[in-house]
């Protein structure tokens, strides 16, 4: 007997019910613009990156969360980000791939209308310069554990856990 692929089975479960549409010669949407990975991204960004407040909410200077999580999503940047933090006068005028770097993830706007979204749905709030989480929301910690027991994200945790080692100054995040 022949070894059926896991999307025939799939197909075979769901005849009657549903009919799977696969075209290969179609490319996959990129992750850099599905919302539900994006807000998973920053979720788990504000979760470890973020300072706890007096009121038991998450806080964290949007420029770092920008940054990190763009880095997060693209683990391959993480040493120009070490060679960046490393660096004897870590600024925001950086050279070589750091350069690279730092354009990418200002110019980020799919970042900033997934924040803006975030808002809208009343899981995060602006404060100044900072993102501060909504107490009625449980997404940020419902992320958080679904992400460890599920082992989903785990190429961005391990990115995010690696960006915890890196300093990263006001001077960096502002461009002085």
């Amino acid at each position: 007997m022949a070894e059926r692929s896991p999307v025939s089975q799939l197909a075979e479960l769901l005849g009657g019910h549903a009919k799977p549409v696969i075209r290969p010669q179609r490319l996959a949407p990129a992750t850099t613009y599905d919302i539900d990975y994006r807000m998973a991204v920053i979720a788990l960004t504000i979760q470890k990156h973020g300072a706890e407040t007096d009121e038991g909410e998450l806080r964290i200077d949007s420029a770092r969360l920008k940054l990190f999580q763009f880095v997060a999503q693209r683990p391959n940047m993480l040493p120009a980000m070490r060679e960046w933090a490393r660096s004897k006068h870590a600024s925001g005028l950086l050279r070589d791939s750091s350069q690279r770097l730092r354009r990418g993830y200002l110019c980020d706007s799919t970042h900033d209308q997934v924040v803006e979204f975030m808002m809208a749905c009343k899981i995060l709030r602006a404060d100044g310069r900072n993102y501060i989480t909504e107490k009625s929301s449980q997404y940020i910690a419902t992320i958080a554990i679904a992400s460890e027991t599920e082992n989903m994200f785990a190429t961005e945790r391990a990115a995010l856990q690696e960006l915890a080692d890196f300093r990263v100054t006001n001077a960096m995040l502002e461009g002085q």
